[in-house]
């Protein structure tokens, strides 16, 4: 039983990488910018916020300009990853009609193409870490806490796929969700213990991945105990419950597409 678990698993990133890996070629031909155009969200937002830093209390946060950037990174992989996998299943009607392929594929497919390009992200972190002459020593234990952040939103990914299937303004509802999620989450500013902000941001992910990755790549800190905690049980808890959902609904999906 586990050997065939093992193999299937096997099989579905080996067909996931080969998609993704498809995919993440074909949106670059043609193009004069190439992965340039990967950077061009976070980097713009970067600039107008450090343009008008003057309205916002920044000037207490260390190495702002590294801490804003991490914080518009991660959250735009988020949204970007989360955004495009709504239609994972039902933006694929013809591999989910007409061939024997594997839905999982569909989806982990999607979360690697997002990968590649936060590559090229975190290149552009590093860049910037050593044009502020900060250390890069930090950046070592990043994909510690990346392998959770992909675990959460695969997870979310599957359910995300699988809603999106059957109702058809996801999309809409979710783009909504997102901008307010970006305002609410400390990602150009700070939020400081016992005040609202912060309470209200202890039952947003976001802010335990944002928080946990500063903490190892700017300050070269290790999180406090209960935030890493929380991080992985809101990874393993959504990856489950997303992953469960997609499997009791995937055999419905050739009829609705």
């Amino acid at each position: 039983m586990i050997k065939k678990s093992l193999h299937n698993a096997k099989s579905v990133l080996g067909l996931s990488y080969s998609i993704a890996r498809a995919d993440f070629k074909l949106r670059n031909e043609g193009s004069y910018l190439g992965i340039f155009w990967y950077l061009l969200t976070p980097l713009a937002m970067f600039l107008i916020i450090l343009f008008v830093r003057g309205v916002i209390n920044s000037s207490s946060i260390p190495d702002y300009p590294v801490y804003l950037l991490i914080g518009l990174i991660m959250f735009n992989y988020f949204r970007a990853t989360t955004s495009t996998s709504i239609t994972d299943i039902s933006g694929n009607s013809n591999y989910v009609k007409s061939m024997k392929i594997s839905y999982e594929s569909l989806v982990c497919s999607r979360i690697i193409q997002s990968v590649f390009s936060h590559i090229f992200e975190v290149v552009l972190i590093i860049v910037f870490m050593i044009f502020f002459r900060e250390s890069l020593f930090g950046l070592l234990f990043y994909p510690f806490l990346f392998l959770f952040f992909v675990l959460f939103i695969l997870g979310l990914s599957f359910l995300l796929s699988t809603i999106g299937t059957f109702i058809n303004d996801l999309s809409n509802v979710w783009s909504v969700l997102m901008q307010f999620l970006f305002f609410a989450t400390p990602i150009f500013y700070a939020a400081n213990p016992g005040d609202s902000v912060y309470l209200a941001n202890l039952f947003n992910p976001m802010f335990y991945f944002l928080s946990i990755a500063r903490d190892m790549i700017i300050y070269r800190t290790l999180p406090e105990t209960w935030m890493t905690a929380i991080m992985i049980l809101f990874s393993l808890v959504t990856f489950l419950i997303g992953f469960i959902v997609f499997e009791k609904n995937k055999s419905k999906f050739a009829e609705r597409v």
